[in-house]
């Protein structure tokens, strides 16, 4: 818990910007107020906090500095890899034996959107290949309405795209004049962000999706921002998010809080995905 110059800093940005970071790792809140301070100028807790007052632009850079989440298309190559393998046989087949062609999947902290983007285009390969229409719904989600906008728009960086394949990139991006790369409109179509908060206490679920019952969900490099307390409350809405049978997928340094365990299988250890079983 936070005490002094740094719980006063955090509530500055609770009751002017209604961002509550307390619930985040303490450690990793420290050291970005202590990059924060140096890279500002302020040299000090206390010079910073009178920064925060004054200078109205300063609170953003704050939380803009919080809330950094490196990312790329197909990042963690080996997951999107054991991914395209795992999910046909896993979940598509028993679905189609019932007739049923949905297929439903939750990008949980996107960020600016290439975790979900690449899973559109993942998905899209596979039934191009397979010859075969699914009803896909694909929601991402952010509580950084910045982030969002951004992966709305589409438009990227050429190091976002280091991990893909020169033959992907040639079908769902087009290259503007630049130099950036912008997705596909037919895979943008695919995916629709919405505002959520992880810990928000009144829903379980984002809710332009309605209910839950997610083939699969992503929550990468998201838990590693939040103290024990909060990764356990976040994991429980994961699990109940998720169908039986359904995958989850978690950053390379995250596994299942201890008393979710019991109720995964591994599938993959090096790439952090499991299967719900109860």
């Amino acid at each position: 818990m936070f005490e002094g110059e740094y719980a006063e800093i955090l509530n500055i940005l609770k009751d002017e910007r209604n961002f509550d970071f307390y619930a985040y790792n303490p450690g990793m809140l420290e050291r970005r107020i202590q990059n924060r301070i140096i890279r500002s100028g302020a040299n000090s807790p206390k010079n910073y906090i009178e920064l925060l007052k004054t200078d109205p632009a300063e609170p953003t850079h704050l939380i803009e500095n919080f809330m950094i989440n490196v990312s790329r298309f197909f990042r963690d190559p080996l997951s999107f890899e054991f991914l395209a393998k795992l999910l046909p046989p896993a979940s598509f087949s028993a679905k189609l034996k019932r007739g049923d062609r949905s297929f439903r999947i939750w990008s949980a902290g996107c960020s600016h959107g290439e975790e979900p983007y690449s899973v559109a285009i993942l998905l899209k390969e596979w039934m191009q290949h397979e010859k075969l229409a699914l009803n896909v719904e694909l929601f991402a989600t952010d509580y950084d309405a910045i982030a969002l906008a951004k992966a709305r728009l589409g438009v990227f960086p050429a190091d976002s795209i280091v991990d893909m394949k020169h033959g992907l990139v040639e079908r769902y991006f087009r290259q503007n004049a630049n130099g950036f790369f912008e997705v596909a409109p037919e895979i943008k179509a695919m995916v629709q962000f919405s505002e959520y908060d992880l810990l928000d206490h009144n829903s379980y679920v984002p809710s332009d999706s309605i209910f839950g019952e997610f083939d699969l969900v992503l929550c990468r490099n998201v838990l590693i921002y939040f103290n024990k307390e909060y990764q356990e409350f976040i994991f429980a809405k994961l699990h109940r998010a998720l169908a039986i049978q359904g995958m989850l997928v978690l950053g390379e340094s995250e596994i299942p809080v201890a008393q979710f365990g019991k109720k995964f299988r591994c599938e993959c250890e090096h790439c952090k995905i499991y299967e719900k079983e109860q």
